[in-house]
């Protein structure tokens, strides 16, 4: 009996276990009979040859048999036999039952439901085993570690994985190439290639499961190049792979598009013997269907005849037919998908329902969905496959309704849906704009567990977000693995969302990921961190650009760049681009537009300079920083030189970005007559919004009311709801005693009158907005400000009347919204510390005043983020030069 369920038909085990139970001859003259009792060991061997056939049910009479016996047969074999019985026949809770029932479980017993736990993928509960197993001091072996590892390979558990690798190697067991064949797909597998790579290449020796492991942990990772080097390895060693190896090859060439290379593969395929296999086979059509690009998808001459002659010849196999079908989908070729058709019409694969089921989408893909919804409705027996193909053709179709519809009608014959289903569903729903029926189909997926598969979040994700549910969104990035969130996605969602406390705790949540993120992602999360009250994040997101080994790259150091200057921390900006080992274009016209904005025109020429010595090529943004420092500057002049031979010397044609700063440029001078003749020269910059505001900030600047009063007239006629536009209009009309008028502007205006001003504390953004009233704490400290700022001879400026227009909608004094921010940054923020605020009004003359007074009285920098400018306040001076 131990030889038959070693070695097998298995089936003999029992058929000689009954005749020993039920008697049998003694001798060879048939004498006598006798029936002989079973003892313990007998029992275990006949139980584990139920669990290799699956007898169940014979399992459970042994079982009853042996309770009933009383004889003492009951023993850790049979105990531990019965364990992997029930577990392996998927009767887990028997499987328990018994395991709990054991007064000392030995290592076998803890082995066998640490293996039933697996087969029947309880992973988790697993893990809670194993760890149970330890604290009741049983000593692991390396087949319990291995179950272990692939446990937390199959959930994504890294950390626990990684502790018990270390306990092997203490354990003596760090030379097993059994674990460490585990290890290196468990590394894979969670995301780490580095580690998985790291043990493999220190294996004194490797068998070919070694190198399917790392081949497919490599493929499982995108890292195809990798997979593919491994593989030239194994080959060049001499080594014999198997099917498992070359489906990985290829799935490495389909990552790569590589058909030329996917050839080279095929005749190895051949001069291995591989040819007849039809997993193989599979893999290789799918090979061809996938790195066919449109052009070789005209002719079928690019796939092998072959492979098609094998179902011509009547060696078919429901996989390569199911491919072959899938290749006349992509091509949309249906007139070779009805000749294949009328073959396995008189073969018996016609009802196989992954045939039927490609047929359904090839007829839906070729653009004739009556002809894809007739071989539906004709399949008897429908399980979720032909449904989910069908869901999916009517939506390829733009039929969404009878998509919906279909969904009903399948609920109705009560089959279950799944993941694809779900997906087209959900597309479907988005198609037809229907958030309702969104939200009653995600309710639907929570109640049949499909809440935590990746493609199912992830096409949630995207919806809800694409109606700006943003809310609704963010939750779900738990219930997957973080490294399968789609993290772009997310933040550009997110970028246009003005609450600022969900971009912090975004990209919070993406530092604490253990997915790789490539340079374009770390270029938009750095992006969405360039506001003033996401300095620290920003900070926070360039640590996590270090650990990544992403810092050397141009386009993240020019984000970096980028970002520092959106957070008004311009000496951070500087050391990145001179800690840049490569600087290009783009990084010299980053850090040139930074100290622009930051109040360094100078600055921003020397390294313009810098840039045409090194050859860089000169942008048009670039030259709209120029003018903008020559405007900074005075040098009206250079700019207007500038403006007439871009053309000429930089091959660039002026733009009305560029004409919009010589009227800054005219109007910082003063010059207010030259600039109206220039807008009026330039029939387009009169309908441009920007450059009647850059009239009206320059006249600002030097108190000239009667071209302010122009300006903003140009301004309301352009856009009728500008804020700051209507706040100074309803100033003039004021002075002017037009009281009606102003008191009707003032009501319109309260529609569209937003002031607030932000600051950032300890990864929390606190907002103050204008009628906001301050909480005591804050009270006092504004108190007390004002009160230092008064014994030290400290006068409210009231001189910047045109200035104030803006914020005196909202009354003068220490109560404006960028003085409550300063107030809980002092009482917040550590001593001597940079205070950031970010503000969405012009700040008024009197803050900037006290500004100036509050960081000479402090010795502290204080930096504020207007509409206008960026404002650095230090030892009483602000980096505007009080031209704002």
């Amino acid at each position: 009996m131990s030889g038959y369920a070693r070695h097998g038909p298995v089936f003999e085990t029992l058929s000689m276990f009954r005749k020993m139970i039920g008697g049998c001859r003694c001798d060879d003259y048939g004498v006598g009979s006798v029936r002989l009792r079973p003892d313990s060991v007998v029992y275990a061997i006949v139980l584990r040859a139920c669990a290799a056939l699956g007898n169940v049910c014979y399992g459970r009479e042994l079982h009853c048999r042996i309770l009933k016996s009383g004889d003492g047969v009951i023993d850790s074999f049979v105990e531990n036999a019965l364990v992997t019985m029930y577990a392996s026949s998927g009767f887990i809770c028997d499987s328990i039952r018994v395991f709990d029932g054991i007064s000392r479980p030995d290592l076998v017993s803890w082995s066998s439901m640490l293996s039933g736990y697996a087969r029947n993928g309880l992973e988790e509960e697993g893990l809670r085993l194993f760890v149970r197993m330890i604290e009741a001091g049983v000593q692991p072996d390396v087949f319990v570690l291995s179950m272990f590892i692939s446990a937390c390979a199959n959930l994504g558990c890294l950390d626990p994985g990684v502790q018990v690798h270390c306990n092997s190697i203490k354990m003596g067991f760090g030379h097993s190439l059994f674990l460490q064949n585990c290890l290196i797909d468990f590394y894979a597998r969670c995301g780490d290639c580095g580690s998985s790579e790291k043990v493999f290449y220190q294996l004194p020796r490797k068998d070919l499961v070694s190198y399917n492991a790392i081949i497919s942990g490599y493929v499982g990772s995108f890292c195809d190049f990798e997979a593919l080097r491994v593989f030239q390895g194994l080959v060049s060693e001499g080594l014999s792979c198997d099917d498992f190896t070359l489906v990985g090859v290829l799935q490495a060439v389909i990552g790569l598009g590589a058909l030329n290379l996917g050839r080279e593969i095929h005749g190895y395929i051949i001069r291995a013997g591989f040819e007849s296999n039809l997993y193989v086979i599979s893999s290789l059509l799918e090979m061809y269907i996938e790195c066919m690009d449109h052009e070789s998808l005209i002719s079928s001459d690019h796939v092998p005849p072959k492979i098609f002659n094998r179902l011509e010849g009547g060696e078919s196999d429901k996989f390569i037919v199911a491919s072959i079908f899938k290749w006349c989908s992509l091509r949309l070729d249906l007139e070779t998908g009805q000749t294949f058709h009328s073959q396995i019409i008189r073969s018996n694969l016609q009802s196989d329902p992954h045939v039927i089921s490609s047929l359904i989408d090839m007829y839906s893909k070729c653009g004739i969905p009556e002809a894809a919804s007739t071989l539906f409705f004709r399949v008897k027996d429908k399980t979720v496959v032909p449904w989910s193909v069908i869901i999916a053709g009517y939506c390829w179709n733009g039929w969404f309704d009878q998509a919906l519809s279909l969904f009903r009608e399948m609920q109705f014959d009560l089959v279950e849906a799944n993941e694809y289903t779900y997906t087209s569903v959900l597309l479907a729903c988005l198609s037809l704009g229907d958030l309702g029926k969104i939200k009653e189909v995600h309710g639907r997926i929570l109640r049949t567990g499909f809440e935590s598969r990746t493609s199912i979040v992830n096409m949630l994700i995207y919806l809800y977000l694409d109606f700006s549910q943003n809310l609704q969104a963010l939750p779900l990035c738990s219930l997957i693995p973080e490294a399968k969130i789609p993290w772009d996605l997310l933040i550009e969602a997110f970028k246009r969302t003005e609450h600022q406390e969900l971009i912090s705790e975004l990209l919070r949540r993406i530092q604490r990921t253990n997915g790789g993120l490539d340079s374009t992602s770390v270029c938009c999360i750095l992006k969405s961190c360039a506001k003033v009250t996401l300095s620290n994040v920003g900070t926070q997101a360039q640590a996590y650009l270090v650990k990544r080994g992403l810092i050397c790259d141009p386009s993240t150091g020019n984000a970096l760049i980028e970002m520092y200057s959106e957070c008004g921390m311009i000496a951070d900006a500087v050391s990145t681009f001179d800690s840049m080992q490569e600087k290009n274009s783009e990084s010299w016209t980053s850090i040139i537009s930074a100290n622009v904005n930051h109040g360094h025109p100078s600055k921003a020429m020397d390294l313009f300079t810098q840039m045409c010595r090194n050859h860089k090529s000169v942008k048009s943004g670039t030259l709209t920083s120029i003018l903008r420092a020559c405007a900074q500057m005075g040098l009206v002049h250079e700019a207007i030189r500038l403006l007439f031979s871009m053309r000429e010397i930089y091959g660039i044609e002026p733009s009305l970005e560029h004409q919009t700063c010589i009227v800054e440029v005219l109007g910082r001078a003063g010059m207010f007559e030259e600039a109206q003749k220039f807008i009026n020269s330039v029939i387009p910059l009169k309908s441009v919004p920007q450059v009647w505001k850059s009239l009206l900030s320059t006249s600002r600047v030097h108190g000239n009311m009667k071209v302010a009063k122009f300006a903003t007239k140009n301004i309301l006629t352009l856009e009728s709801k500008d804020f700051a536009a209507n706040s100074l209009f309803q100033h003039f009309l004021l002075s002017e005693g037009k009281w009606n008028e102003a008191l009707n502007l003032k009501r319109k205006k309260k529609i569209v009158a937003v002031n607030s001003a932000w600051i950032e504390i300890r990864n929390r953004i606190h907002e103050f907005a204008a009628f906001d009233r301050p909480t005591e704490d804050i009270h006092t400290k504004l108190m007390e400000i004002q009160h230092d700022m008064k014994e030290l001879g400290y006068v409210a400026d009231k001189k910047h009347s045109l200035h104030n227009a803006e914020e005196e909608f909202y009354g003068y004094g220490g109560y404006h919204t960028e003085m409550k921010a300063l107030a809980l940054g002092l009482l917040e923020l550590d001593p001597g510390a940079p205070i950031r605020i970010l503000k969405s009004a012009r700040m008024c003359g009197d803050c900037h005043s006290a500004f100036k007074f509050v960081s000479n009285l402090l010795g502290r920098e204080l930096v504020v983020k207007d509409t206008c400018n960026f404002h650095h306040f230090i030892n009483g001076k602000c980096s505007c030069r009080d031209a704002w």
